[in-house]
């Protein structure tokens, strides 16, 4: 078997997706409350942290219902490279704990799968973990004491049941738009500001049977399509280049081609708050 792309795109923590769930987190300091870990932005500035310094901290997610999860990100901007976390899940509101992961997060990026024992941290500064199903209605993050005066920041977390295909080619991580500002001299001399790189391209899927429509349904042509941003992970086995994509303005869905019997669909994409180039 090909090895496998990988998206995430559901997350239980976003109340766009899940207006029923409730988020709440131990401690909120003023400016950086709990709900902004899955409010969709990017910026450095727009985070959750708690208020105490070295002391254990959790951000948790009452779910509607029991639902299945088997995998989790956490974006760049994180302060946990070479620290603890551990992702618990509960039946009963934790009085009965269960472990999912338990681990230090990688401080460097280096070639990973996102089945790693410890994750792959991404080549922007992003981590990914992918798990065997669990289900439980109780879902948190838990951070122990990280040491004198330091307190955890989390930018965005993503948890939620990814979605696997084997892809049809061409296929490229790298691929780029270039955007800049040019000015040309009468001299035919070029001028330019800062350049900026977002990847873009666009994902071919054909499915293989006519079962497997509604799982792609669910996640590409409902929660992505609603430009909820969604992590790419090009090749399971090279989860250090994934990125997190929007979908740009345009034309995108499943269709029926005579070449192909079962649903296809080219599903386009523009990396999401790129990091400025440095």
């Amino acid at each position: 078997m090909a090895n496998q792309t990988i998206v995430l795109v559901e997350n239980a923590f976003s109340r766009m997706q899940f207006p029923l769930h409730t988020i709440a987190a131990d401690e909120e300091a003023a400016n950086h409350e709990a709900f902004r870990v899955a409010d969709g932005r990017r910026s450095p500035f727009d985070y959750w942290e708690p208020t105490t310094a070295n002391a254990s901290h959790n951000i948790k997610v009452t779910c509607d219902r029991v639902r299945a999860f088997t995998m989790i990100a956490i974006d760049r901007g994180h302060n946990l490279g070479g620290k603890q976390i551990v992702l618990e899940c509960s039946d009963d509101d934790f009085s009965t704990t269960q472990t999912v992961l338990d681990i230090v997060l990688p401080s460097v990026s280096s070639a990973g799968t996102v089945d790693d024992t410890f994750g792959v941290r991404t080549e922007e500064g992003a981590w990914v973990r992918r798990f065997p199903v669990r289900y439980a209605r109780y879902w948190r993050v838990r951070i122990p004491a990280m040491g004198a005066g330091i307190k955890p920041k989390i930018v965005g977390l993503w948890l939620g049941m990814a979605y696997g295909f084997e892809p049809d080619r061409p296929m490229s991580p790298d691929t780029d738009d270039l955007s800049l500002e040019e000015s040309v001299s009468d001299a035919a001399w070029r001028g330019s500001g800062r350049p900026a790189n977002v990847r873009a391209d666009a994902l071919h899927v054909s499915l293989p049977t006519l079962f497997d429509y509604d799982l792609a349904r669910y996640h590409l042509a409902y929660h992505y399509a609603r430009r909820r941003p969604m992590w790419i992970v090009h090749d399971e086995n090279v989860a250090q280049q994934a990125l997190l994509a929007i979908r740009p303005v345009g034309q995108m869905g499943f269709v029926r081609e005579a070449s192909w019997f079962y649903h296809r669909a080219m599903i386009p994409y523009q990396e999401h708050e790129a990091k400025p180039n440095g």
